[in-house]
């Protein structure tokens, strides 16, 4: 299979390292052969909001400016794309949309980090109403899967850092879910920031998970996320997380769907 990465982030996002040339110079010389950055999606601030995990929307320009140089400058070496890492907030859809057009962008990966908005308890990480976690993210992962904005899913098991035990209730959402992103043509991601950052049992990437998107049939992309050019380096995991899914047997793909313009 073809080495490519679509989950790439920098330092606007304000918990990333390194120049945006370093990450370039870093997944050529990992063997990466198509590279997608895919920063947090800068959003307008609600008064109650602090968005310390993405970039604002003054930055956004530079971001793209930087990529495009980046693109002609590497062109030959390595194929390189510009998108964004986006929530679903189905009130600020509508900008969402104008910004792909205006910009526009190569593609949006649906990353479902919150529940509408970025307060204390709405992260899907640690969620601070136990009783509707999975209720809450289930709503917001299929609202979203169905909207056709996005061309991929990245780490569709988040919401296990928030369980204290893997139960039926988990498994029949995580079936639902899956179920509609594979209707949806819409890839999952095998989230290699997860593997890296693996502290307790109850994380992701969860096996049982995964043992449900081999069942089920999902596509299957291997996701970096990396939030530093070193994050590249770690060709270990990568090779290891192929092996794995080999193993389990599930679809794996090296592409995602583009944005189509006329």
């Amino acid at each position: 299979m073809t080495k490519t990465n679509y989950h790439t982030h920098t330092t606007r996002c304000q918990h990333a390292e390194g120049y945006d040339e370093e990450y370039v110079q870093a997944a050529i010389e990992a063997g990466f052969k198509e590279l997608g950055f895919s920063d947090h999606a800068p959003w307008p601030l609600y008064p109650f909001e602090v968005h310390r995990i993405r970039m604002s929307l003054e930055e956004f320009p530079d971001y793209v400016m930087s990529m495009r140089r980046l693109q002609r400058q590497y062109s030959g070496k390595i194929k390189i794309y510009v998108g964004l890492e986006s929530e679903y907030y189905p009130e600020r859809m509508g900008f969402m949309k104008q910004l792909v057009e205006n910009t526009p962008l190569d593609y949006l990966v649906f990353g479902n980090h919150f529940n509408h908005h970025e307060t204390n308890g709405s992260y899907f990480g640690h969620y601070a109403d136990q009783a509707n976690l999975l209720k809450d993210y289930e709503r917001l992962s299929i609202e979203g899967l169905q909207s056709g904005l996005f061309s991929l899913f990245a780490h569709p098991d988040l919401f296990v850092k928030s369980l204290e035990h893997w139960d039926e209730d988990a498994i029949q959402m995580s079936r639902r879910i899956l179920e509609v992103a594979k209707a949806c043509k819409v890839p999952v991601e095998y989230n290699l920031g997860g593997v890296r950052n693996a502290f307790r049992s109850m994380t992701y990437p969860h096996l049982p998970f995964w043992e449900l998107v081999a069942e089920i049939g999902n596509e299957v992309l291997i996701g970096v996320d990396a939030h530093s050019p070193n994050d590249f380096k770690d060709t270990q995991n990568y090779q290891e997380a192929e092996a794995l899914l080999i193993k389990l047997g599930v679809q794996l793909i090296d592409s995602i769907p583009l944005i189509q313009r006329g």
